[in-house]
C-alpha cells in the first residue's frame, strides 16, 4: 500500500524530500530520484549529510535550519544558492524548509527547486534591455550598426556573446541585399588576443560603444573581406539569407539539418556549419537582417540564445529605420537650407542695388514665405535630436518635419509665379482639429521668446470651406509677427468662434502694439517696420483670405498689444 508521502508528493514535478528529526530521509519523490540518477530505495534512509555537501549543510548554516525549523515551525526559504554540478559549471536552486505537524514526531518537508533557466533569462533579458537602450541614443547610422553588432558579440554583462554578427541591409535601387558591417574575430588566435585584452580590462557596453572612435577604416577591420562577399540578390527567396527575410522569420540553421543546400553558400562563408539569421523587420517591411555565429569556439547556439538575438533584432530594426529617417530629413534641411541662404543673400544683393526688378520681388516672397516653414524643420530637428531615446516623440516630430517639408514645397510652387498666385483648393473642414495642430507648431516656436500659448476652440462650429495649406501658412504668418512684437514674454491666445458673419478667428498678443502711424499700411506691399523685413507676409496673408471669399483685420493698442480677426464665411448649407 502506497505511504501518506507517495499518495500526496509522489507525482510533483519539484525536487522534494521529507526527513525526520533526525535529518534521516524518510522519502523522496521521483523527481529527486530522477535528478540523482538513483532508485528510490537507495536514497530513502540515508541521512541529508550523506546527499547534501557539507558547504550548504554545515558552512551555509542548512542542518542548523532544519533543526530549527523542526523546532519551531517556522518556515525557512534560502534563494540563489549556487552549486556546481556535473553537467552546469553553475547551477541556482532555490530551497524550503516546511515542518509537517501531522506526525508525530514531526517531519521536515524540503523542496527543492532548480531555479538557473529563470535566472539566465531575467539576466538575458537585462542585457538585452540595456543593449536597447544604448540603440535608442544613437542617430548616426554607421555607429548604431556598431553598437547592434557590438551588443551582439560583447560577453559576459555586456552583450548576448556570439564570436560573429553581421549585419546586411536592403538596396532598394539596386535590389541586392549587402553586408554594411561586421564584428568579431577571424581566427582562434585574434580571438585570443582580443578575449584576453577584454578580461583584462572589464568592458562594459558603454566601454565597447565608446571606442567606436577610435577603430581603423572599414578596409582595415577584422572580417573586411567576409563582408565584401556577403551580397546576395532579393529574388533568391528559396537561399538564405532571403529565404529568412522573406518568411520574416528567425532561421537557426544546425550541421544535423537534413536538407542544407539553402545554407550551403552561408556555411562556407561564414566558416560554420551553424548560425542564426534574423530579418530586420519594420512595419512589415523588410530592411535587412543579422547573421551571428560561434565560428570560433564551435559553442552550440542554444534556443534562448536565438529568441534573445530575435528580439534583439525587432529593436534594432526601428532603430536603423529612425536612424534612416533622421539622416533623411537632416540632409534634406540642410539643402533647404542652403537655399534659403542662397535666396537671401541674392535678396540683400538686389535691395543694394535699389530698384526691386521682377526676380528681385519673387526672390523677396520666396525668401520670406521659407523661413516659416525652416524654422519649424529646424526646431523639430534640434528636439529629434535633443531626445533621441524617446521614439515616441522622435516620431510625432518626424512626421511633422515630413509636414512641413510638404507644405515648403507647395510654397515654393506657389510663389514662383508672384503676379498670378494659385486659387485656394476649398474642402469643407472643422476648423477645431486643424488650428489645434497649428498651435503645436506654434507652441514649439512660443517657448524660444519665453511666451505662453492659450488655445480656445470649440466644439461644434459650422464646417467652412478652406485650403488647409493656405490656412496654415496665415495663422503661422500672424502668430509669428505675434512672438516677434513680445520679445520680452507674453501670452498669445487663438480663439474661434461664431458670428453673425460667419466664423472669426482671434489671434491675440500682449506686444508692443502697432503706431497709430502704421496701422493703415501694414497690408500694403513691401512695407515692414523690421529690419530684415521684406513687407509681403500680411501683405500675401490678406491675398489668401480674400481669395477664401474672407476678411482680415487688425486692433492694436500701443503698449498693451494687438488682435488679428479673420472672418471665413459659413457656407449657405451650414448656417442652420
Amino acid at each position: 500500500m502506497p505511504t501518506f508521502w507517495e499518495c500526496v508528493l509522489s507525482e510533483l514535478p519539484i525536487r522534494l524530500l521529507v526527513l525526520d528529526t533526525d535529518l534521516n530521509i524518510v522519502y523522496a519523490n521521483a523527481a529527486y530520484c530522477q535528478l540523482r540518477g538513483l532508485p528510490a530505495e537507495e536514497v530513502i534512509g540515508k541521512n541529508i549529510a550523506q546527499v547534501f555537501p557539507d558547504t550548504i549543510l554545515k558552512e551555509a548554516g542548512l542542518a542548523e535550519a532544519m533543526h530549527a525549523t523542526l523546532r519551531t515551525g517556522q518556515r525557512v526559504r534560502w534563494s540563489g544558492y549556487r552549486q556546481p554540478t556535473a553537467d552546469h559549471t553553475e547551477r541556482i536552486i532555490d530551497i524550503r524548509l516546511d515542518r509537517c505537524s501531522s506526525h508525530d514526531p514531526p517531519h521536515l518537508l524540503l523542496t527543492i527547486e532548480d531555479v538557473t533557466d529563470r535566472h539566465r533569462q531575467v539576466y538575458q533579458q537585462r542585457i538585452l534591455q540595456q543593449i536597447t537602450q544604448a540603440m535608442l541614443g544613437i542617430v548616426e547610422l554607421p555607429r548604431l550598426l556598431h553598437a547592434i553588432l557590438t551588443g551582439l558579440t560583447a560577453g559576459g554583462a555586456a552583450g548576448l556573446g556570439f564570436n560573429r554578427a553581421i549585419l546586411l541591409l536592403i538596396d532598394e535601387e539596386e535590389q541586392m541585399l549587402r553586408a554594411e558591417m561586421a564584428v568579431g574575430p577571424e581566427s582562434a588566435e585574434q580571438a585570443g588576443q582580443i578575449w584576453a585584452d577584454i578580461a583584462q580590462r572589464h568592458y562594459t557596453l558603454e566601454d565597447f560603444l565608446a571606442d567606436y572612435d577610435s577603430l581603423p577604416p572599414p578596409s582595415e577591420r577584422p572580417l573586411h573581406n567576409l563582408v565584401q562577399q556577403l551580397v546576395f540578390p532579393m529574388d533568391e527567396t528559396d537561399i538564405l539569407p532571403m529565404s529568412a527575410i522573406a518568411a520574416r522569420q528567425t532561421v537557426h540553421v544546425k550541421p544535423t539539418d537534413s536538407d542544407q543546400r539553402t545554407a550551403q553558400k552561408l556555411c562556407q562563408l561564414m566558416g560554420s556549419e551553424e548560425f542564426v539569421v534574423a530579418p530586420l523587420v519594420v512595419k512589415d517591411k523588410a530592411i535587412g537582417a543579422i547573421i551571428a555565429c560561434n565560428a570560433i569556439t564551435g559553442q552550440p547556439i542554444s534556443e534562448p540564445d536565438v529568441q534573445l538575438l530575435t528580439g534583439l533584432a525587432n529593436h534594432a530594426a526601428l532603430a536603423i529605420d529612425s536612424a534612416h529617417t533622421y539622416e533623411e530629413l537632416r540632409r534634406r534641411v540642410e539643402e533647404l537650407d542652403s537655399a534659403y541662404r542662397q535666396l537671401e543673400a541674392a535678396q540683400q544683393e538686389v535691395v543694394r542695388a535699389e530698384k526691386l526688378s521682377t526676380i528681385g520681388q519673387v526672390t523677396a516672397v520666396v525668401a520670406h514665405e521659407i523661413r516659416n516653414p525652416l524654422t519649424t524643420i529646424g526646431g523639430f530637428a534640434r528636439a529629434i535630436s535633443r531626445h533621441p531615446d524617446n521614439a515616441q516623440r522622435i516620431k510625432r516630430d518626424a512626421d511633422i518635419i515630413i509636414e512641413e517639408v510638404q507644405r515648403l514645397e507647395a510654397i515654393l510652387q506657389n510663389l514662383l509665379d508672384f503676379t498670378q498666385p494659385a486659387k485656394p483648393d476649398l474642402v469643407l473642414h472643422d476648423v477645431k482639429p486643424l488650428i489645434e495642430n497649428i498651435g503645436e507648431i506654434v507652441r514649439q516656436d512660443a517657448e524660444a521668446y519665453d511666451v505662453v500659448v492659450h488655445i480656445d476652440i470649440p466644439a461644434g462650429l459650422p464646417e467652412i470651406y478652406l485650403d488647409e495649406n493656405q490656412l496654415h501658412q496665415v495663422i503661422l504668418n500672424l502668430t509669428r509677427n505675434s512672438l516677434e512684437a513680445m520679445l520680452d514674454g507674453g501670452e498669445l491666445y487663438i480663439g474661434a468662434q461664431r458670428s453673425d458673419d460667419g466664423i472669426e478667428i482671434r489671434i491675440t498678443d500682449t506686444g508692443e502694439g502697432i503706431p497709430e502711424e502704421h496701422i493703415n499700411q501694414i497690408f500694403d506691399t513691401f512695407f515692414t517696420t523690421k529690419r530684415t523685413g521684406t513687407g509681403l507676409g500680411l501683405t500675401l496673408t490678406q491675398g489668401i483670405v480674400r481669395e477664401h471669399g474672407g476678411e482680415l483685420h487688425v486692433h492694436s493698442q500701443p503698449g498693451e498689444g494687438s488682435t488679428f480677426v479673420i472672418t471665413f464665411p459659413i457656407p449657405t448649407e451650414n448656417k442652420q
